[in-house]
């Protein structure tokens, strides 16, 4: 008798324990594979009119020398960075974690990458085929964009918003920024993640798998 009793208590006492842990488990999954990633930009960047429409369209060029926009990405999810060539620590970091998000979609033409230069007048196009050398990037998939300053810092703070300083692209004006950032087809900016913490990389891997069946 005690020892039935004892397995009864055992029974209950794994009930009450496993039972708020599966259902944690089940909102999880549900979470993960059904909640949709939030919406930061408070328009579908694609389709709207005057000033802002403006950003999207600035004509830009990359590492060989062809011209290219936003535009060029519609319809597309991109993930977004800026760097600089000659930035000693951070940017290297940055672009081996953009690459490993680059391999695990390589074969994905649904998922573009753009890497806008902070340093456009010493970032020139035969330097960024150097430096897209070191990295694997193809320039179809993953294009490295260099043009006019105040153009890419005019994107980077009124388009992707990675920073909340004031500044006219001058030449004493500098962005440094890690973060990813995505965009979906629509142009919304749906997430920011720090492109040099491997965490949050392999978040931004799963969310982009999870963009792409919200599609």
């Amino acid at each position: 008798m005690k020892k039935l009793l004892l397995q009864q208590k055992t029974i209950w006492v794994l009930i009450i324990v496993l039972v708020p842990v599966l259902a944690w488990l089940a909102v999880t999954a549900y979470e993960n594979r059904y909640v949709a990633l939030p919406v930061y930009s408070t328009f579908p960047a694609w389709e709207i009119q005057g000033d802002t429409a403006l950003l999207h369209n600035y004509v830009l060029y990359d590492q060989d020398e062809h011209a290219t926009s936003l535009n060029d990405s519609r319809d597309k999810i991109v993930i977004v960075n800026y760097f600089f060539t000659r930035c000693p620590v951070v940017c290297p970091k940055m672009m081996k974690q953009v690459k490993r998000v680059r391999d695990a979609f390589v074969d994905d033409d649904l998922v573009q990458f753009r890497s806008f230069s902070v340093d456009p007048n010493y970032d020139t196009a035969i330097v960024l085929r150097r430096f897209a050398e070191r990295y694997g990037v193809d320039g179809r998939q993953w294009k490295l964009v260099t043009g006019d300053k105040p153009r890419l810092y005019r994107l980077a703070r009124n388009g992707f918003k990675i920073t909340a300083t004031d500044g006219d692209g001058g030449p004493s004006d500098f962005i440094h920024s890690e973060q990813l950032i995505v965009l979906d087809p629509r142009g919304q900016i749906r997430g920011y993640y720090t492109g040099t913490d491997p965490q949050a990389v392999n978040q931004l891997i799963h969310d982009i798998k999870k963009l792409e069946h919200e599609l």
